[in-house]
C-alpha cells in the first residue's frame, strides 16, 4: 500500500494507467469474455472507473471493501448506509481515507447494489410468510455478514400475508455497541416498498440479545410511528449468531392485526 501524502506534500501519482493490459480488470474481462475472472476488488474498480491522486481505483476498491468488512456487507448497503460507513471509516483511518468517491459515484454504487439485490429476490409467490420470531430472525441473520463487528439496523417490508416484499433493507450501520436510527428512515423503507406491515431488527455483536433501554425506547417510538401512518410494526428482533430476542414474543409490543385468511380455490 502506498503512503498518502501529508498536508502540504504533493500526492503520489496513480500508477493504474501504466499497468500492463493483462493486469487491468476491464481488459482481462473483455479478453476472457466473462467477469468471473476478476476479483471482487477488480469488479468494483470497473464500476468505480477512476480513483484519486494517491489512491488509484484498485486501492479505492480495497479501502471501500475494508470499510464495510466484506463484499457481502458492502453490496447490502443503500445510499445512506454507504455515506455513513464511508464517513465513519475516514474518521478512523485518516491516513488511509476513501478518496475520489463523491455524491454521484456513491449514488451510482447504491443503484448498482439495489439492482443486484432486486435481481436476486425470489418471486413473491415463492416467499414464505413470517409466522414466528424464529422465522424473522433467520431472515435477518442471513442478511448479516458472518462475524459482523458493528451493529446494523434493518427493516423487512411485508405484504398483507406477512410475506417479505424484499430482502432486509439496511438502514444504518453503527458501532460495536450501538446504532442510531430515525423513524423517518425506517418507515421510508415501508413506503418505498408499499408495505402492509414491517419487521425491524438489529444485531448485537456481543452475542447477548438482551435489549438495552435505548432499544426498548426506540421500539416504542417505532410502534407509535407505525400506528400513526397505518403501517404496523409487527416485531423488533435482536439477533446474534446463535440466538435472538423478540419484542413481540416478550409482550413488549401490542398485538398486530392478523393477516387475512388464505382464499380457498373453488
Amino acid at each position: 500500500m502506498k503512503a498518502e501524502a501529508h498536508q502540504g506534500e504533493k500526492p503520489a501519482p496513480n500508477d493504474f494507467k501504466g499497468r500492463a493490459a493483462e493486469h487491468k480488470p476491464r481488459e482481462r474481462i473483455e479478453l476472457a469474455g466473462t467477469a468471473s475472472v476478476a476479483s471482487a476488488e477488480e469488479l468494483l474498480a470497473v464500476i468505480l472507473k477512476t480513483g484519486a491522486a494517491g489512491c488509484d481505483v484498485m486501492e479505492l476498491s480495497r479501502r471501500l471493501i475494508d470499510a464495510f468488512g466484506s463484499v457481502e456487507a458492502l453490496v447490502k448497503c443503500d445510499f445512506g448506509t454507504l455515506k455513513a460507513g464511508i464517513d465513519a471509516y475516514n474518521k478512523s483511518h485518516p491516513k488511509r481515507k476513501i478518496l475520489g468517491l463523491g455524491r454521484v459515484k456513491t449514488l451510482e454504487l447504491a443503484c448498482a447494489f439495489e439492482l443486484a439485490r432486486r435481481g436476486y429476490i425470489s418471486p413473491r409467490n415463492d416467499r414464505k410468510p413470517i409466522i414466528s420470531s424464529s422465522d424473522a430472525a433467520e431472515v435477518f441473520r442471513a442478511a448479516l455478514p458472518v462475524g459482523a463487528e458493528r451493529e446494523t439496523f434493518m427493516a423487512l417490508p411485508l405484504d398483507v400475508k406477512r410475506r417479505p416484499i424484499s430482502a432486509p433493507q439496511a438502514i444504518s450501520v453503527g458501532t460495536v455497541s450501538g446504532v442510531s436510527v430515525h423513524p423517518r428512515d425506517v418507515f421510508s423503507i415501508a413506503v418505498r416498498w408499499n408495505a402492509f406491515s414491517l419487521i425491524v431488527a438489529h444485531n448485537h455483536p456481543s452475542g447477548n440479545p438482551t435489549p438495552s433501554k435505548r432499544d426498548i425506547d426506540l421500539t416504542k417510538t417505532l410502534e407509535e410511528s407505525g400506528k400513526m401512518i397505518g403501517i404496523p410494526l409487527i416485531d423488533h428482533i435482536i439477533v446474534t449468531d446463535t440466538s435472538h430476542f423478540s419484542f413481540a414474543a416478550d409482550g413488549l409490543l401490542d398485538k398486530p392485526p392478523a393477516p387475512p385468511p388464505a382464499r380457498r380455490s373453488k
